[in-house]
């Protein structure tokens, strides 16, 4: 009796041990598994890389998406910052596209609009088409029809557009990552325009200076006035350094991400 309860106690004994052996093998394959897999996702995120079109702008480029930039911040520099946590408004954007038509007090066909959104968003924009608010915050500026796909201009305002920027750009450098056009320039603000715009007098380093007219970086020039290179050259390091991202689309249009100073 005594030899058989011993033979059945090494049995358990043997059985616990394989048990024992066979979880550690298994946890040591999983653990190789899991380094390999590792390994491989490193080495695919590592080619990937490699592949990325990494080059600097052409001059064509260049050009575009500078007009561009002079664009946004001619109409949308009080939205600056722009990045995932600052997103553009759905009225922002519309706004922006009443600035880039230019007339108020007619009515636009919803493809004026799009056609501006493509061009400076991307054809794959997040922005819908919807009433457009008046800019001074006194109710309905353009009434979207949807069924005609026209906006109708609310004729019960009695002011212009609203105010904008006159800007000047100047390149740092520029830098095409896959399909991701990465470029930073520094901004000259000339005289806000609320109203009746008049000729351009002074520049200025921020939108704040502009808006208040205080703290000129060059001017007060009693005429309208070119910025020559040697003025820019005096106070380029003085400048803040704006970064603008823009991500490129099959129809070849430059969509804004993100503005970063």
């Amino acid at each position: 009796m005594k030899n058989r309860n011993l033979v059945i106690i090494t049995i358990i004994l043997i059985i616990c041990l394989l048990g024992s052996l066979s979880y550690i093998i298994y946890k040591k394959v999983l653990n190789e598994t899991k380094i390999e897999q590792k390994e491989e996702a490193e080495k695919l995120k590592s080619e990937h890389q490699s592949k990325v079109e990494s080059r600097a702008l052409t001059n064509i480029e260049q050009q575009q998406i500078l007009i561009q930039i002079k664009d946004y911040a001619t109409a949308l520099v009080k939205s600056y910052p722009i990045d995932e946590q600052h997103p553009i408004t759905n009225q922002e954007a519309l706004n922006f596209a009443l600035v880039k038509i230019g007339t108020l007090r007619n009515n636009i066909m919803e493809s004026e609009i799009e056609k501006i959104l493509q061009t400076y968003f991307g054809k794959n924009h997040s922005y819908k088409h919807e009433d457009i608010n008046c800019f001074a915050g006194d109710g309905i500026l353009y009434k979207y029809n949807s069924a005609k796909r026209e906006y109708i201009f609310q004729d019960t305002h009695g002011h212009g557009g609203q105010g904008t920027y006159s800007a000047e750009i100047y390149y740092i450098n520029g830098m095409v990552e896959d399909d991701k056009y990465i470029v930073n320039v520094h901004i000259l603000y000339g005289d806000y325009c609320g109203g009746v715009c008049g000729p351009t007098l002074s520049y200025y380093k921020t939108k704040e200076d502009s808006m208040n007219s205080q703290n000129p970086i060059l001017g007060p020039y009693e005429d309208p006035h070119t910025i020559t290179d040697e003025e820019y050259d005096m106070i380029k390091t003085s400048l803040p350094t704006v970064t603008f991202t823009l991500k490129k689309d099959n129809d070849n249009n430059y969509g804004l991400m993100t503005v970063l100073i």
